[in-house]
């Protein structure tokens, strides 16, 4: 068989004499000593790294599909594409040659920061919004604010979390925890970048957050279906958070092993009644209790850290009353420091709440001191 590129290019022929209906995976050709069979099995081209295409998704084809030069012509090019991904992966920075596509280790990998937005609000100033993706599949990171875990300018300095649990969410979050905090720059200082940067399992790590793409522009009005934000107050009468930045409750003491009890009150909002399609105008909310800052390797054991809004649900039902919910836990500390403990309420049941969307839920803040 003469071959039909030279060089060391390979491309396999289909069998054309069969009819239309008839299957044929019969290649005839090989050409320049590389067989078919070898590109079948990638080995030509498995040394191109993890960004090498492999040859038998594009050299079977159905004969029923093609025509002889059609084939011909996609087999080149199924070629031609596996044999340049060698040299572009050499182009690759080293750090970066492995990332995509290469497996998580169990430990030792890096945590890397997110930018998941900004929010322009009703008084000019803006909000950004960080979140995170541990990369390790098993170990959670501790990086204490510093050098290794900064945000500047400085003045921000210090509300971004030292504690990155792993996650391994459905859909497009995955690993990442979004919306962990945010930033609240004055109207005065709008277009001012914030920088968060991470440095962890020999990697560094600095994302930007800024205004200046409209492509990550957000909004506290109501969802497509009337959602808003939840609420949370530490005191029925006392402020109230429906936003991922929060506020802080009053700070509490307690000694290590004591438990202490952590209580809000959340509640769920929307202007749901505006949209027929509702049957429901607010729902059973879902709470989590994390630990956002604290001494390195010190974890807090929480009595019911995750009540979620349909496990509310399946006790009372999956609409709301309306009124003010109080949660609680107890957390016991096993080490003397300070500590943040995050609570984050979310209104996930809700058809036009959903974390991909970095909406809706809203965060607030409980500093904790432990003596010995």
């Amino acid at each position: 068989m003469a071959p039909l590129l030279s060089q060391g290019f390979c491309a396999c022929r289909f069998g054309s004499n069969r009819k239309q209906t008839e299957t044929s995976y019969k290649p005839v050709v090989a050409v320049q000593g590389i067989t078919c069979e070898a590109l079948r099995s990638a080995n030509t081209v498995a040394q191109s790294g993890p960004l090498s295409l492999t040859a038998p998704a594009a050299l079977w084809r159905k004969s029923s599909m093609r025509s002889p030069r059609k084939s011909t012509i996609s087999l080149i090019s199924a070629a031609l594409l596996s044999l340049q991904a060698a040299p572009l992966f050499a182009q690759l920075p080293e750090h970066l040659r492995d990332f995509p596509t290469a497996t998580r280790g169990a430990s030792g990998e890096s945590v890397a920061p997110f930018f998941n937005g900004w929010i322009r609000n009703d008084d000019d100033s803006v909000t950004l919004i960080f979140g995170f993706a541990n990369q390790n599949r098993d170990v959670v990171t501790d990086i204490p604010i510093g050098p290794n875990n900064r945000l500047e300018p400085a003045r921000y300095d210090g509300v971004q979390p030292t504690h990155f649990p792993v996650y391994q969410r459905r859909g497009f979050v995955g690993i990442q925890e979004r919306g962990a905090f945010a930033v609240v720059l004055p109207a005065e200082e709008a277009e001012t970048e914030v920088t968060w940067t991470l440095t962890s399992g020999g990697q560094t790590w600095t994302v930007p957050g800024r205004t200046t793409s409209t492509s990550y522009e957000m909004s506290n009005g109501e969802r497509a279906q009337g959602t808003l934000k939840p609420a949370i107050r530490f005191s029925l009468d006392g402020a109230e958070s429906t936003s991922v930045q929060g506020f802080y409750a009053a700070p509490m003491t307690t000694t290590v092993g004591e438990p202490v009890t952590l209580s809000a009150y959340v509640q769920d909002r929307g202007n749901r009644e505006a949209y027929p399609e509702n049957k429901i105008m607010l729902y059973q909310v879902g709470t989590e209790w994390l630990l956002h800052q604290g001494p390195e390797g010190a974890v807090p054991e929480f009595s019911n850290p995750v009540i979620t809004g349909r496990d509310r649900a399946r006790e009372a039902g999956e609409s709301a009353s309306g009124d003010w919910t109080e949660v609680t836990t107890q957390a016991t500390f096993s080490e003397p420091g300070d500590y943040v403990i995050r609570l984050r309420v979310d209104n996930f049941l809700a058809a036009d709440s959903k974390f991909d969307n970095v909406c809706c839920w809203s965060n607030a803040y409980v500093p904790v001191t432990v003596a010995p």
